[in-house]
């Protein structure tokens, strides 16, 4: 039987998945996320400094001679379907302030205990941090003041998951490792341990701070950005020839940031559109016009360029016509 698998880019991302017999043939599949939660460990004796709420985070030591360390986590399992298969992953920081330009090797290793981001917000610069609050992550508080580290600094495997030297004011990316993919694929199977990574920077000299932005900070393209190429679990054997009814799935996740998938069936072949509109009605994006074979598709709808708000997404074919609505929340 002829098979055709039918591809196209939308906003930076869109995959289809089409089922033809009892075959499914799945494109990878990419993603782009933003920390769940980030934050800076700054070293004291007594816990009293962090920067939960903070427009950056920071590396390496100061000119006092004390440490810094950033920690973020990334929720995979609430943006990648479980049974998927991770095929690569990098990490892009922006660093945007620096004690010098000398290269600095920068390493990420897997967190092995929970930790928290509260409400402290430091000023300025933010290198001096600020009063740590309720939850916060400090060098001694997992989450601040309750719980504490086994180990002031953090609890981390020793063994680094990627390394990236850093120098200048630019933005930087960690390379996708091994290690890096066997991380984000143990946090899509186990979501409970899935805890981030902590990012170390040099610490054997004095002057070796490094600044970065974090996900509260008001320039959105400069935020921490994992991406994530994935290969959808195929569901071979649960699936029928030709799927027995018209369907327009919720979209998941939702509410997204950035990205979202929106999946559809179609159980006899036509012209297809697929739209969305904002909550005043106007059209956002068409994401597909085009005539399609029955079967089960999925399309990956990258957000990043509009608002945040309410938005509607509708299927149309043979003279069927299906809306739904999902959320954009940054």
């Amino acid at each position: 039987m002829h098979q055709k698998i039918h591809s196209l880019i939308i906003g930076g991302t869109l995959t289809f998945l089409i089922l033809f017999g009892n075959a499914l043939f799945a494109q990878n599949v990419t993603v782009e996320l933003i920390p769940a939660k980030d934050n800076t460990l700054y070293e004291t004796t007594d816990g009293s400094l962090s920067n939960g709420a903070g427009d950056f985070l920071f590396t390496g030591k100061t000119n006092s001679g004390s440490n810094r360390r950033t920690v973020l986590m990334f929720d995979i399992a609430g943006n990648i379907p479980a049974g998927a298969t991770i095929e690569t992953v990098t990490l892009t920081m922006n660093m945007s302030r620096t004690a010098s330009n000398d290269v600095r090797s920068t390493s990420l290793h897997k967190l092995t205990a929970d930790w928290g981001e509260g409400a402290s917000n430091a000023s300025g610069n933010e290198g001096g941090g600020a009063a740590s609050a309720s939850g916060d992550a400090t060098w001694l508080h997992r989450f601040f003041d309750t719980d504490t580290w086994a180990t002031p600094g953090g609890d981390f495997v020793a063994s680094a998951s990627a390394n990236q030297d850093i120098a200048g004011t630019a933005a930087y990316t960690w390379d996708s490792t091994t290690q890096l993919v066997a991380d984000v694929q143990g946090w899509l199977d186990d979501p409970a341990n899935n805890f981030g990574w902590i990012v170390i920077g040099d610490e054997s000299a004095s002057l070796t701070t490094k600044r970065f932005d974090s996900r509260e900070n008001p320039t959105e393209a400069n935020r921490p950005t994992l991406t994530v190429t994935y290969t959808a679990p195929t569901g071979i054997g649960d699936v029928t020839a030709v799927p027995s009814t018209f369907e327009l799935k919720q979209n998941f996740p939702n509410p997204f940031n950035p990205s979202t998938r929106i999946r559809f069936t179609l159980n006899r072949a036509g012209q297809t559109q697929l739209k969305v509109y904002n909550a005043l009605g106007q059209l956002v994006a068409t994401l597909l016009n085009d005539r399609l074979p029955s079967g089960n598709y999925e399309i990956t709808f990258d957000g990043k360029s509009i608002a945040s708000g309410i938005y509607f997404y509708q299927l149309k074919v043979n003279g069927l016509r299906q809306t739904r609505k999902m959320v954009l929340l940054r």
